[in-house]
């Protein structure tokens, strides 16, 4: 059995990516972050939930009205997607799961495969 929990916390920032014919120009998002993490639960949890949404905020804080090419050089949301999970699993987290949405209908995921 997995036990699984989550956090989303949203940003604001610009970004273009080099070469689309439509977001070539520079344009923004207010960007919706959601991602989730397993482990066994300690005391009744995984990880405080408080905890685990002052460390992604720690993250996204290098973004949040930034122009996200200047971190990112294709900045996609996939591309936004595996930095966030990359730096989740720095933390010593066992990522599963990392949303990343431009808005209610386009957003790209990373998953951990099993």
């Amino acid at each position: 059995m997995k036990v699984i929990v989550g956090v989303s916390e949203s940003f604001s920032a610009a970004h273009s990516i080099p070469g689309h014919e439509k977001c070539g120009k520079l344009h923004g998002h207010n960007f919706l972050v959601s991602v989730e993490v397993e482990g066994e639960p300690k005391n009744g949890m995984v990880i405080d939930f408080f905890e685990l949404k002052r460390i992604l905020r720690e993250i996204l804080a290098r973004f949040d009205h930034s122009i996200i090419n200047e971190i990112i050089e294709i900045p996609t949301s996939e591309n936004i997607a595996l930095y966030i999970f990359e730096q989740l699993r720095r933390k010593g987290l066992k990522v599963v799961r990392v949303r990343v949405s431009e808005n209610v209908d386009k957003w790209a995921e990373v998953i951990e495969e099993s």
